[in-house]
């Protein structure tokens, strides 16, 4: 989730990726980041279309990629196969990020405070490290093709 609100295109938000989700749901590790930036990037990708369609994020265990193709061909006209609408989402994000770029924001930007390294979280006492928010980060930037 420190992902999340590091890289949200509108500041710390818990919206954009929803990736709580994932992480609460045990679908993936929170401690590790084994495969996070892969499934951070799919969540990131498919909210990104539900904002264009304006559907409720409520709706993101039930709309999958097909369900969305489906809407937009019954609305739109248009037909995508899972593949292309994917790649729709992908420009989506990517031109959100342009966006921020081009108005001053850049990787640099992509941090969380430092209390989210000090102070621990739960009953467990978990604390974000910063080696591994890095590493994370880095997955992330590779993936998306961010530079700078």
């Amino acid at each position: 989730m420190a992902l999340a609100y590091a890289v949200a295109d509108r500041g710390a938000c818990h919206l954009r990726t929803t990736f709580y989700k994932p992480e609460l749901s045990g679908m993936i590790d929170p401690r590790s980041n084994e495969g996070k930036a892969e499934l951070f990037l799919e969540y990131e990708d498919h909210l990104a279309l539900f904002d264009c369609l304006i559907i409720c994020r409520f709706f993101r265990d039930y709309y999958y990629w097909d369900e969305l193709a489906t809407i937009i061909e019954g609305s739109l006209g248009l037909r995508f196969s899972e593949d292309e609408l994917k790649a729709v989402a992908a420009r989506i994000a990517a031109t959100i990020r342009e966006y921020n770029l081009q108005e001053g924001m850049g990787p640099a930007d992509d941090t969380v405070p430092e209390f989210f390294f000090t102070h621990p979280v739960g009953s467990a006492g978990y604390r974000l490290d910063h080696g591994q928010f890095a590493e994370l980060l880095a997955d992330y930037h590779r993936l998306r093709g961010v530079v700078g």
